[in-house]
């Protein structure tokens, strides 16, 4: 930093930032995030400061610490966004917004990699209620259980619905958080139209398969699909929308020709 002074008071404020990490995490672990006090100042420098730091100097493409921007974005998804499972990560989120929580702007355990998309939806409001503190990748792994189930709507063209079912052995407040954001992401049309495309990419050679065998040798092929999908991934869209086709009478029956 140039400016002397804000050098400084910036180095005289480095325990108050660090207090305040490691507090966050203690509330991430605590599921007390939504009562995280926001704070304008953090010792002898403003928010806007801190805010302006982390613009310029973190995030800034010629900025000092952009690789280590550029290192947290690659965490823990890699290339994919943590909110949506679909769009390449972009940008870094902050999962408490740095214009109110200005103390947290740098702090690598607040930061994650997201697509421009979800950052946009997600927004800066501070979480009123733990029902709306976001799922933390880096806290809260919810790929153990089933959670992401697909319904075949039987039109002309055929679409497919997504849909949460919350497992019994979740706490209530987990199903209502995944639910929230599910919904706040628009995960269901963004699924929707994925899928969509999906089928209009297999229709010819399911043709083929349905001209040889019918409609077992469609669901085989199908079944095929989705059992691939789900040792790869549990609650991809893929692996819910495979299920949901393969199940349906109709679709193996000849519904995948519906345009």
């Amino acid at each position: 930093m140039r400016d002397a002074d804000l050098k400084s008071r910036m180095q005289s404020s480095l325990l108050a930032i660090e207090t305040a990490a490691n507090a966050y995490v203690a509330s991430v672990t605590s599921e007390n995030l939504h009562n995280f006090p926001a704070e304008p100042n953090v010792g002898k420098v403003t928010g806007d400061e801190l805010v302006t730091n982390y613009t310029q100097r973190f995030a800034g493409k010629k900025g000092p610490a952009r690789f280590i921007y550029d290192e947290i974005k690659a965490l823990p998804s890699g290339d994919r966004c943590p909110y949506c499972d679909q769009r390449d990560i972009a940008t870094l989120d902050h999962i408490l917004a740095k214009a109110h929580y200005p103390a947290l702007a740098v702090a690598p355990d607040n930061l994650v990699g997201s697509c421009s998309e979800c950052n946009k939806v997600k927004g800066d409001t501070p979480p009123n209620s733990l029902a709306e503190v976001p799922l933390h990748p880096y806290f809260e792994n919810i790929s153990g259980e089933r959670w992401l189930w697909a319904h075949v709507n039987e039109t002309a063209p055929c679409s497919v619905s997504f849909f949460v079912v919350v497992p019994a052995v979740w706490p209530p407040i987990l199903g209502t958080r995944l639910v929230r954001q599910f919904q706040l992401f628009g995960l269901d049309a963004l699924y929707g139209s994925q899928a969509a495309r999906e089928i209009s990419d297999i229709r010819e050679g399911l043709s083929r398969h349905f001209a040889v065998g019918g409609t077992i040798a469609v669901r085989s092929e199908l079944n095929h699909q989705w059992q691939s999908r789900i040792q790869n991934q549990l609650n991809s869209w893929k692996t819910a929308l495979y299920e949901a086709l393969t199940i349906s009478d109709w679709f193996c029956g000849g519904g995948f020709q519906q345009r």
